[in-house]
């Protein structure tokens, strides 16, 4: 079942499950999962025919299950206290003195990381549960068309997109402070959540009309197996287009200018706090200002920290799509199970670090904390980190 986890585990899972060609030429396709993981079975050569390269880079069986044993127990805790974490933000940002904009663009966002990160992690734990988890029909449903669909194509993406949108309105949150409530991210936040992830799941539906589920008799045993439809074979070259343009657009793209808007903040927020500094204004429009920036200072903290810790799955993703013979042939797939476990759990601590960007750089998150925690030692743990948001923005402020 190597490859199959392995395909299906990328950010662009689709694209693992179009053909894979073997050294005789022939095609896995048509093969139930048990026939396709032998066909692509990782194989170790002698040390005198290795170079160097591929004594680091080549890994054997052996070394890829103790690999596995150590990282999905890591990925198991990671969700543990990720998952919670998320929702932590979610119900801090729904209550009443928290709605705003960027509140809605924070839960729409968490939302899609809760939904990728539990569907996968319960897929993951239904791997090593299940005997021969290929041969349950139900397993192999819920892993392409919902983990897989629903989750690391539509949710996943979704985000990215979402993220960018925050970021866009909090730029112009601080290049433009006193006209922010005109913006049109400000005035329909929620529309424009809804309409992204219909966009997402509209421009993945691709991938449902690439293949079909089918138990299939395999060796004595029966098995899961995925059969091309009539219309991908129609046009084939078309199912490529979409998911070519599915995973730049709502992946690639997002993420980078996710990156190119966090480097705008920056500029902006120490170019406001330049051009402030000496200019007499009243207390209130004061108390705007310095309300505008804390907040574009957390969310910029949050979103950054969200894009490193995905990017190492997306440069993954894009190198094996670039050079799809060096991971998904035979000698490198116990590599690729290495590293894809290890983004994965990347991508799993990306679900719940921002709670702490909320937590120490936000007073107003934390007294929305404090204020529906029941235990009063919980309490005095998140009143003792205010101090930090104050060195902080303090910091900031005299910039």
């Amino acid at each position: 079942m190597a490859l199959w986890n392995a395909a299906t585990t990328e950010a662009d899972a689709a694209a693992a499950y179009l053909p894979n060609i073997t050294d005789d030429g022939g095609t896995t396709w048509g093969m139930s999962i048990p026939q396709r993981t032998t066909a692509v079975k990782g194989n170790m050569t002698s040390n005198e025919e290795l170079s160097a390269l591929d004594r680091i880079l080549l890994l054997s069986d052996d070394q890829q299950a103790l690999a596995k044993s150590v990282q999905r127990p890591m990925g198991f805790i990671f969700a543990t206290f990720a998952i919670p974490l998320a929702l932590c933000n979610v119900i801090v940002f729904s209550q009443r003195n928290m709605r705003s904009a960027p509140g809605t663009y924070v839960i729409a966002l968490n939302v899609g990381q809760i939904t990728c990160t539990f569907l996968k992690t319960l897929e993951i734990a239904l791997t090593e549960m299940l005997d021969e988890p290929t041969s349950h029909y139900g397993f192999c449903f819920y892993q392409s068309y919902v983990s897989v669909f629903g989750g690391l194509l539509v949710a996943k993406r979704g985000s990215f997109v979402i993220l960018c949108l925050s970021s866009v309105e909090r730029l112009y949150a601080v290049l433009r402070p006193f006209h922010i409530q005109n913006f049109v991210l400000s005035k329909h936040p929620v529309p424009l959540v809804l309409a992204v992830y219909s966009l997402s799941f509209i421009w993945n539906l691709y991938y449902l009309t690439m293949f079909r589920l089918a138990m299939v008799a395999d060796g004595g045993k029966t098995a899961c197996a995925y059969v091309l439809t009539e219309l991908f074979l129609k046009d084939p070259d078309l199912m490529y287009a979409f998911g070519l343009a599915a995973r730049i657009m709502l992946s690639y793209v997002s993420l980078a200018t996710q990156l190119v808007l966090s480097a705008l903040t920056v500029w902006a927020l120490r170019r406001h706090n330049m051009a402030t500094k000496h200019v007499q204004s009243s207390a209130s429009d004061d108390i705007k200002r310095q309300q505008e920036r804390q907040l574009s200072v957390t969310l910029l903290g949050a979103s950054v920290s969200f894009v490193v810790l995905s990017l190492p799955r997306v440069f993954l993703n894009v190198f094996s799509s670039a050079f799809p013979e060096f991971f998904r042939g035979k000698k490198y797939s116990n590599l690729f199970l290495v590293l894809d476990d290890f983004t994965f759990n990347l991508m799993v601590l990306g679900c719940g670090v921002d709670f702490f960007c909320y937590l120490g750089l936000s007073s107003r998150y934390r007294q929305t904390l404090i204020s529906i925690l029941p235990c009063k030692r919980f309490r005095s743990l998140v009143s003792d980190s205010k101090a930090l948001s104050v060195t902080v923005d303090s910091e900031l402020s005299t910039q």
